[in-house]
């Protein structure tokens, strides 16, 4: 890809303030959840980014603050050169229609008081100002190129009369009607049968190749996600652990946790080697000093413990934050390619966004 980035995500923080104890509070001290905590992301025009990692890594925060459903704590957000975190509401709304969401639920996502033609319509009501034939014609052609064809069948149909496959197309069709150029997928196929996944997932390469626009895809299911991404953002509590190609990440994990979720993975010989981790603690008040994969690392060294690591990014296209992959040098009790694990005085953080599951990888 040549020329700047799409989207443009820099030191990206956002903090939510969290419940605290008694003695806390007489302490002075801050509790908050650190849902994403200083992330750098890149997604250039036409391209598609995985973003992946298991429940409470931080993927549903970072999409509603990348769309500016919720405003970051610190951090930029500049999509076609310019910082979406300095707008005004006008620009917003100008912004949201170049940025488009497929949600995870079809069931709860379309108003089952609105026919599919008035849910695909809403979008253009609301940024065009469309003449009723124009309104039609425009609303068919995106029916039919979601696969809901002929497209007066489907029309005047509201959502219970239609099966889940369906309705996501539905869903679809709503989120490409104005020709968005980024389009965020938010688990899109979790709620599916297995038997419909790969037709969405076929649909929306084609999609994407026919209009151009970028993909933001982000998920708990690796096998998905290597499927659809040209490259892959590992998150684990709030960070990016690694990113690379997604055949990089695939067949090439760097980092224990990445290594894990690539392990779960199955198999046709069933030979691939398992990596159990250990289930995290659950314990909203805990303080994870260093990297905050080591308590559940099978290869945490004592550094591990004392310094956060950086994302290294010595390889081409490739970046990990881990001990393992950095030349660690001591120096006044910091490592070389750290950052500090905790400069902010008396606070106390955690660094989920709710308690992670035991999950370590495709579902």
């Amino acid at each position: 890809m040549s020329g700047e980035p799409l989207v443009d995500i820099r030191g990206l923080k956002k903090h939510y303030a969290a419940e605290s104890g008694f003695f806390t509070r007489l302490l002075g001290r801050e509790s908050k959840v650190e849902a994403v905590d200083d992330l750098d992301l890149t997604i250039d025009r036409g391209e598609t980014l995985g973003v992946i990692g298991e429940s409470g890594s931080g993927k549903s925060t970072l999409i509603e603050t990348t769309l500016r459903l919720e405003d970051p704590t610190e951090g930029e957000i500049v999509f076609d050169g310019e910082d979406i975190c300095d707008y005004s509401n006008k620009e917003l709304r100008a912004f949201r229609e170049r940025a488009q969401i497929i949600f995870q639920d079809p069931y709860e996502t379309l108003n089952p008081r609105k026919t599919v033609f008035q849910a695909v319509a809403e979008p253009l009501k609301n940024f065009r100002d469309l003449s009723h034939d124009e309104l039609q014609s425009k609303v068919e052609e995106t029916l039919n190129d979601v696969g809901l064809n002929p497209a007066d069948d489907y029309m005047e149909l509201f959502p219970d009369q239609l099966s889940g496959g369906e309705r996501q197309r539905v869903c679809i069709a709503r989120a490409i009607v104005l020709d968005p150029d980024l389009l965020v997928a938010d688990e899109p196929l979790s709620m599916l049968d297995v038997s419909l996944q790969s037709g969405i997932l076929r649909l929306l390469d084609r999609l994407q190749e026919e209009h151009g626009f970028a993909m933001f895809y982000v998920t708990h299911n690796l096998s998905v996600v290597k499927l659809v991404a040209d490259r892959i953002a590992v998150m684990y509590l709030g960070k990016v652990v690694e990113q690379g190609t997604a055949d990089q990440i695939v067949e090439d994990p760097k980092h224990p946790y990445t290594r894990a979720l690539v392990a779960s993975l199955p198999t046709l010989t069933g030979d691939r080697e398992r990596v159990l981790l250990p289930i995290p603690e659950d314990d909203d008040d805990r303080d994870i000093q260093g990297c905050q994969f080591h308590p559940r690392c099978p290869d945490a060294m004592p550094e591990c413990s004392e310094a956060v690591p950086a994302l290294d990014d010595s390889e081409t296209d490739r970046q990990v934050a881990c001990f393992l992959h950095h030349e660690v040098t001591e120096g006044d009790g910091e490592f070389a390619g750290t950052t500090s694990p905790s400069d902010e005085g008396m606070e106390s953080d955690t660094r989920t966004e709710e308690p992670p599951q035991s999950e370590t990888g495709a579902q």
